[in-house]
């Protein structure tokens, strides 16, 4: 990469920060958007639209919800596209970045976009002769991997809906992506930790919204 990358990344709920009038003076100099799930199509219709950049996004355990989104007293209509600029157990390369996007929650109960930890485990498998290869080629698999859900024991929450996948712990280790991007843990204490390194990648919760950075910042800021 000749310049640093800027990714506005955003999951779970309607950010008042993203979704107002001065978005393009807040997020002007973004080159991409990330959405980590749980979000309306109205709303990363009007964030891709605005900053007029280009959208992935992974599906989180609600996305299919057929009700109407109010968020803060705001109504905004839905877009009928549905899955807008969802990528699914892939790789999709936008703005020179390579993204392996990693859909849905632990499974709860009988609703959408939810599988077991054994089942997850088992779809990564499959990937792995490419998610090598590529690694064998490039030194890592991907840049950046998106998921709906947090890693196990990273960022994740002590209750059944959620609770990280095993898995990915060890995908982490095996893809050497620069981060691992997700949402579905909600953070309201603006002191929590959102952010740690787990061996050469930062696992990031992006719930609302998070800025990042390709090629990653060094622990000096340079």
């Amino acid at each position: 990469m000749i310049r640093p990358v800027r990714i506005l990344c955003v999951a779970d709920e309607v950010d008042l920060l993203v979704y107002s009038v001065q978005i393009c003076e807040r997020f002007s100099d973004v080159d991409l958007i990330l959405s980590a799930g749980d979000l309306p199509d109205g709303y990363l219709e009007y964030i891709a639209s605005m900053l007029n950049k280009p959208l992935i996004s992974v599906a989180g355990n609600h996305d299919k919800s057929k009700q109407d989104i109010e968020n803060a007293g705001i109504h905004y209509p839905r877009n009928q596209t549905a899955n807008f600029g969802q990528i699914s157990f892939r790789i999709e390369k936008e703005s020179g970045i390579s993204i392996l996007g990693l859909p849905g929650s632990i499974r709860y109960n009988k609703g959408q976009n939810q599988y077991t930890d054994a089942w997850m485990t088992f779809r990564i498998i499959l990937m792995l002769p490419r998610l090598l290869l590529r690694r064998l080629l490039w030194g890592r698999s991907v840049d950046i991997i998106l998921a709906h859900s947090p890693p196990r024991g990273i960022h994740d929450g002590g209750d059944p809906a959620h609770k990280g996948f095993s898995a990915y712990r060890w995908l982490i280790r095996l893809a050497k992506p620069y981060y691992f991007v997700h949402g579905h843990v909600h953070v309201y204490d603006m002191q929590a930790l959102r952010e740690i390194d787990y061996y050469d990648t930062s696992v990031v919760n992006v719930y609302g919204h998070r800025v990042i950075t390709l090629p990653r910042e060094d622990k000096n800021g340079r």
